[in-house]
C-alpha cells in the first residue's frame, strides 16, 4: 500500500515520476497514462484519508499492468502503465468518480478543467514528458517555501476566514510574483447553440481567467480576499500581469477562433498590456475580448470612455462583465459602446414568489440586444431554459462545459472504425 506523506521530501514523488518517465523514452511504446486531477476538487475532497483511497484504487492495477502510481505533492494522481488499453484503467476512473461523486469535478470530463487526463505515449511522450518536467519543476519551488506552506496548513486547519490585510496583500503579492499560477488559469467557452431546435453548442469564444477560489485554497486558504474591495482590486491588478504575461509565453488552443481576459481598466494602459497587444493580439486571426468588471468600469468611468473608442479602433470587443439582473436596468450596453454584457445566472431567478421582480428583465434583454447577451455561471438544463425563454442566445458555465465534452465524446466515438467479429472456428480448432 503506498502512503502519500510516507517521503520525507515532498518533491522526492515528482524526481521519481520524471526519472522513470525519461527511462522510458527508448521504450515508450505500449505505455499509456493517466494524470488524475484530485487538486481540483473542493478542499474537503482532498484530505489525506480521501488521497489514500484513491491511491489504493489503483493498487490492484500496478500488479497486473506492471504500473507505476505516484501522489504528487500537490494530491494528484498519476498511474502509469504498459501494454494494456485506456478501456482497461477506465474502470477505476470511474470508481473514483463515484467515490468522489459529491465533487462537482467528478462530473466534469471537459479537457481543460476536468477530473482526468489520458495520454498514449506511443503518440504523446514529448507532451507527457514536458508536463513531468513541469510538475518537478513546481513541486521544488514548493519545496523550497516549505514554511510558509507549513503555515498555510494551519490556517487552512482553522477553516475560519480572516478578512484580508495590507500585510497579508503583500505577502500574497509575493507568492503571486514568483509562483506558477498555470495551474490557475481556467478556460472556458461561451457557447450558442445550433438553430433549428438542435442540442448542439458551437463555441464563440473562451474566456481566460484565474480562479480566485482556487487560488486562495492553495496559498490563503483562511483569508477572505474580496473582504476588501480596494485591496482585492490591488491583488487583481497583479494577477492581470501575470495573466498576460501567461498568454505572451504560452502557445494555447482555444475552442473557437477568439478568446476573452478579464481585466481592469488600469491595466489596459499598462506596459505587460502593450507587450501582449504586440506579442498577441496583432498575431490574432479571430477576436480578442476585455472583459470588465462593472463596478471597476463605472468607478473609472472616465478612463473608459477614454480608451473604449481606441481599442474598438484597434480590433479589440468590450464585455461588461458580473451583471446582475439589478444592474441591467441602468447599464446601457449601447450608450457604453459595449459588444456584450454578461449576466450571472442565480437560482431564483426562477421562484414565482420573486418572479416579479424579474418581469421587466424581457424587455431589458431586449434592449441590450437579445444576440449580445450572455448568461453565465449556467449550472443547470434550468439556466439554459429560462435564458433561452428570454431569446438570450450564449452561454457559459460548466453544465455548458459538460454538454460540449459529452458532444466532442459523442463525435470521436462515431469516427472509431468498428471491429469486425472474429470468425467462429469451424473444425474445434482456435482461429489465429
Amino acid at each position: 500500500m503506498i502512503e502519500p506523506q510516507q517521503y520525507g521530501q515532498q518533491a522526492l514523488q515528482e524526481y521519481l515520476l520524471l526519472d522513470y518517465v525519461q527511462r522510458l523514452e527508448t521504450r515508450k511504446y505500449g505505455h499509456r497514462a493517466v494524470h488524475i486531477h484530485l487538486s481540483r476538487m473542493k478542499p474537503f475532497h482532498r484530505r489525506d484519508y480521501h488521497i489514500r483511497v484513491a491511491t489504493n484504487t489503483f493498487e490492484s492495477y500496478v500488479k497486473l499492468y506492471v504500473g507505476r502510481i505516484f501522489v504528487l505533492t500537490n494530491s494528484d494522481l498519476i498511474f502509469v502503465w504498459k501494454d494494456k488499453s485506456i478501456a482497461d484503467v477506465e474502470p477505476a476512473v470511474d470508481t473514483l468518480r463515484y467515490l468522489f461523486r459529491d465533487d462537482p469535478l467528478s462530473q466534469d470530463e471537459s479537457e481543460e478543467t476536468g477530473f482526468c487526463t489520458w495520454y498514449n505515449l506511443n503518440t504523446e511522450f514529448q507532451e507527457f514528458l514536458l508536463l513531468c518536467q513541469h510538475l518537478d519543476e513546481r513541486a521544488k519551488k514548493l519545496q523550497k517555501s516549505s514554511n510558509m506552506r507549513t503555515a498555510i496548513q494551519r490556517e487552512k486547519d482553522n477553516n475560519v476566514l480572516n478578512p484580508i490585510t495590507a500585510e497579508n496583500l503583500a505577502e500574497l503579492e509575493e507568492t503571486i510574483h514568483t509562483a506558477d499560477l498555470s495551474e490557475h488559469i481556467r478556460q472556458q467557452p461561451v457557447c450558442v447553440f445550433a438553430h433549428g431546435g438542435s442540442k448542439e453548442l458551437h463555441p464563440v469564444f473562451d474566456e481566460f481567467f484565474v480562479s480566485i477560489a482556487d487560488l486562495r485554497n492553495a496559498l490563503m486558504p483562511n483569508i477572505d480576499l474580496a473582504s476588501n474591495r480596494w485591496l482585492f482590486q490591488h491583488m487583481t491588478e497583479t494577477l492581470d500581469k501575470r495573466m498576460l504575461n501567461y498568454l505572451c509565453k504560452r502557445t494555447f488552443k482555444t475552442h473557437a477562433s477568439s478568446f476573452s481576459i478579464n481585466l481592469n481598466l488600469g491595466t489596459l494602459t499598462s506596459r505587460d498590456f502593450d507587450k501582449f497587444d504586440e506579442t498577441v493580439r496583432r498575431n490574432w486571426k479571430g477576436n480578442v475580448i476585455i472583459e470588465l468588471n462593472q463596478v471597476d468600469l463605472f468607478s473609472n468611468l472616465e478612463t473608459y470612455l477614454s480608451v473604449r473608442d481606441d481599442f474598438h479602433e484597434r480590433g479589440y470587443r468590450i464585455l461588461v462583465d458580473n451583471l446582475t439582473v439589478e444592474a441591467l436596468s441602468f447599464v446601457d450596453r449601447k450608450r457604453l459602446k459595449a459588444d456584450f454584457i454578461k449576466v450571472a445566472w442565480r437560482e431564483e431567478m426562477t421562484d414565482n414568489v420573486i418572479r416579479k421582480k424579474y418581469s421587466e428583465m424581457d424587455s431589458l434583454v431586449k434592449n441590450s440586444g437579445r444576440e449580445r447577451v450572455i448568461l453565465c455561471r449556467c449550472d443547470s438544463p434550468t439556466a439554459i431554459k429560462f435564458g433561452q425563454s428570454l431569446g438570450i442566445t450564449l452561454f457559459q458555465g460548466r453544465y455548458i462545459d459538460n454538454m460540449i465534452a459529452r458532444q466532442r465524446r459523442a463525435k470521436r466515438d462515431a469516427k472509431k472504425p468498428v471491429k469486425p467479429a472474429p470468425n467462429k472456428p469451424t473444425d474445434g480448432k482456435p482461429t489465429r
